[in-house]
Parts: C-alpha cells; sequence; structure tokens
C-alpha cells in the first residue's frame, strides 16, 4: 500500500516541477528575446522594445535593522505610471521627474535604466499567481502522499496525513513564487527546487513520527 501511495504521489510532484519549471522559463523569456524590429510589435510581442518613461514618484519602506526596499512610480508613453521595486542604486540615481529608458516584453517593463544604472524591477504580474498556486497544489499534494509513504509512520497515526497538506502548500506556493521573481540561472533554480524537496519529504514525516510504545 505504501508503494502505491508513492507511486501517486510522485507523479503528481513531477508535473508540479515540470509546469513550475515551465512557467519559470516563460517568465524570464525577455532574457533571450531579441530587440523588436518594428515601432510598434503588439502587447503580446516576444521582442524588446524600448520606450521612454518618466519616474513620478519615489518611495522607500522598511528599516535600518531590517533593511530597506525602494520604489519608483514610472509612466510609461503608452499608459499609466506603475510602481516597480527597484534596487538602490538606481534609486538613488534619479529623482522624481527625471526621464528613464525603459525595455518592455510583452507589455511588461523588464528593464529600467538611468545613468549608467539598470534593473529588472522585483515583481511579478498578478495574472502568474493562479498558474503558480496550482503549480504549488500539486507539488504540495504530491509531497503529503510520499511522505505519508515514508517508512517510520505509525498506522496508527494516518489520519493525520490530510493535515501534511495545508502544512505544506503554504510554503510551497511562496518558494515557487521567490525563485519565478528572482530568474536565477535555470540550473540553480532546478538545484534548488529539489533540494527544498528532498528535505521537506522526510520533515514532514518527523513531524508525526512513531508513537513511543
Amino acid at each position: 500500500m505504501r508503494i502505491l501511495t508513492a507511486l501517486a504521489g510522485l507523479p503528481l510532484v513531477v508535473l508540479g516541477f515540470v509546469l513550475f519549471l515551465g512557467t519559470h522559463r516563460e517568465h524570464g523569456g525577455y532574457r533571450e528575446a531579441p530587440a523588436c524590429t518594428t515601432p510598434t510589435p503588439g502587447p503580446d510581442a516576444d521582442c524588446l522594445l524600448p520606450e521612454n518613461g518618466r519616474v513620478t514618484e519615489k518611495r522607500r519602506t522598511g528599516d535600518f535593522e531590517n533593511g530597506y526596499s525602494y520604489y519608483l512610480s514610472v509612466a510609461r508613453a503608452t499608459g499609466p505610471a506603475e510602481e516597480y521595486e527597484v534596487d538602490q542604486s538606481l534609486y538613488l540615481d534619479v529623482t522624481a521627474g527625471a526621464d528613464v529608458d525603459l525595455e518592455v516584453w510583452k507589455d511588461r517593463v523588464v528593464r529600467i535604466a538611468h545613468g549608467g544604472h539598470a534593473t529588472t524591477p522585483l515583481s511579478l504580474p498578478w495574472s502568474l499567481f493562479p498558474t503558480l498556486a496550482g503549480e504549488a497544489l500539486l507539488i504540495a499534494a504530491g509531497t503529503a502522499l510520499t511522505a505519508h509513504a515514508l517508512p517510520g509512520r505509525n498506522p496508527a497515526r494516518w489520519g493525520v496525513t490530510p493535515l501534511l497538506f495545508p502544512v505544506t502548500a503554504l510554503p510551497t506556493f511562496l518558494g515557487v513564487a521567490l525563485l519565478t521573481l528572482l530568474q536565477l540561472p535555470f540550473p540553480v533554480t532546478l538545484g534548488l527546487a529539489v533540494t527544498a524537496w528532498l528535505i521537506t519529504a522526510p520533515v514532514l514525516r518527523r513531524l508525526h513520527p512513531a508513537a513511543s510504545p
């Protein structure tokens, strides 16, 4: 029975990983996208379109002990201002009203540059979150089933297995969202994701260890 449970869980994990890695590659597709050859390629064009932007507002949050986050509101030539999280160098280099150079990919700003400083905004489009949530749920469900099937569990306490799913789902979602946001090199992303899973499954089993005699 444990073997069957593990065989049911592992395909869910593999499917979730495959979908997540596809989303990761797609979200970071701008890194390999060519420059647009037409001035108006369309909102879904898989090419980098240069645009002019203007900083309308600067904002900093956080404190010295916990660190700061830096935000710029930038108005594009083709739309209203939107706020982007940027790095400290770019934030300090610009003032409200400054012109900045933008690169737009699939109607998303993927690069903001000014005075020799450039950064990729640290943000994810809201439309991506349902996809990431679905992938995380697949991985979490498969992980819970696999953890249930690992040796060392007391059969009398297998009724707590459903609790493993919600315990796994939220951290998994945060993990896939963070890795998609950071856009680390693909081998690094894959290595971190697999390592996290290899650690998580045994830890979940130990959350409900065999009862003492």
